[in-house]
């Protein structure tokens, strides 16, 4: 529980307060502890419902391993004071944290969404363009420019181990490296299915 601040066990946390100055308080407090503690535990995403969700298998597509079973915390749901937030709130505290960019709505599929298909969300306790500036820099410093990598070596590859998108979701990834192209600093490649699986960094 070290990853959680000593607010998180104040029970009046946990109920949407009426006063908007308060409840903005409130919001930008559950934004904080959701942020430093997928940060501290290097977990990519949340559910809708607030269940973390620390592995791959989103991207891999399986469940049937002992890893799908540490899909269990809720951090809007806090066993020890048994208090927990409504689900209309929830909703309320993600519309926030995504308008600060600070957590990216996706469906299914790992695409970027609308309120009506978002399945998960990406947690951003960087910022994209940030991501992008630390991909470019391993980019740099690793001596890969104008080299195509695959989006697998940057997840999983053992020249990354040190960095901290390390293990970040391809799907994710994908969002991180969009800046740099979008600045003309990167060309993505796609393959038969028009899926993007490599980059070339310039």
């Amino acid at each position: 529980m070290s990853a959680l601040p000593p607010v998180y066990s104040f029970p009046p946390l946990y109920t949407r307060q009426p006063n908007s100055l308060t409840r903005r308080q409130q919001i930008s407090t559950w934004i904080d502890i959701i942020s430093q503690y997928c940060k501290t535990k290097k977990i990519w995403y949340m559910s809708v419902d607030g269940t973390v969700i620390n592995d791959n298998e989103l991207d891999s597509g399986s469940t049937d391993n002992d890893d799908s079973k540490k899909i269990s915390k809720n951090l809007f749901n806090n066993e020890d004071i048994q208090r927990s937030v409504s689900q209309v709130f929830i909703d309320e505290i993600w519309s926030q944290m995504t308008k600060e960019g600070k957590c990216l709505p996706i469906d299914q599929s790992g695409r970027r969404s609308s309120n009506t298909t978002t399945t998960r969300y990406f947690i951003l306790w960087k910022s994209l363009d940030s991501w992008a500036s630390l991909i470019l820099q391993w980019f740099e410093d690793s001596g890969k420019l104008n080299q195509v990598i695959t989006l697998y070596e940057l997840s999983e590859g053992d020249e990354t181990v040190n960095w901290e998108f390390h293990r970040m979701p391809e799907s994710l990834l994908y969002y991180c490296l969009k800046p740099l192209c979008d600045r003309n600093r990167a060309t993505m490649l796609k393959d038969e299915n028009d899926k993007v699986i490599a980059i070339k960094v310039v």
